[in-house]
């Protein structure tokens, strides 16, 4: 009777292995978040419009909105658009829906500018190239460019 355990143990455990390899293979690993590559003014009330409505159809999904060049600009305190209106007033809507908005400290440096004249909320990163590297390979986050 022992002689017939063995094998049926060996092909149970190796069924049950494999059922697992397949069960963990057939899971996706699920995006943790979404981050916004912004590297431009020029249509840069499109792309915060775009966010907002990104947000607005995956609640709860955490987004990021990393501006690099001359993206930064809007995000500096009192920056207007073409129409007069403050940019600063859309970044606030999208902060009030959980965007983390994230200004590259390295783009700051070439604009002579610094941190304290972004708008409220607005964070910085010391590289937004490389925060968005960072969040694509460690935290599992969907890249979109906008």
């Amino acid at each position: 009777m022992d002689s017939l355990r063995a094998p049926a143990l060996t092909l149970f455990l190796f069924t049950a292995s494999f059922l697992g390899c397949v069960e963990t293979i057939a899971q996706p690993s699920g995006t943790q978040g979404v981050a916004v590559h912004l590297d431009s003014i020029a249509h840069i009330n499109r792309a915060i419009r775009q966010v907002e409505r990104l947000v607005d159809a995956h609640p709860g999904t955490p987004v990021r909105l990393i501006l690099i060049a001359s993206a930064v600009e809007p995000a500096l305190e009192g920056a207007m658009d073409k129409n007069g209106g403050l940019y600063s007033a859309q970044l606030e809507q999208l902060l009030a829906k959980g965007v983390g908005i994230f200004a590259c400290e390295t783009t700051l440096t070439s604009l002579s500018k610094r941190p304290e004249e972004l708008t409220f909320g607005v964070d910085t990163v010391p590289s937004g190239i490389a925060e968005l590297a960072r969040l694509q390979l460690e935290s599992e986050y969907a890249y979109l460019k906008l």
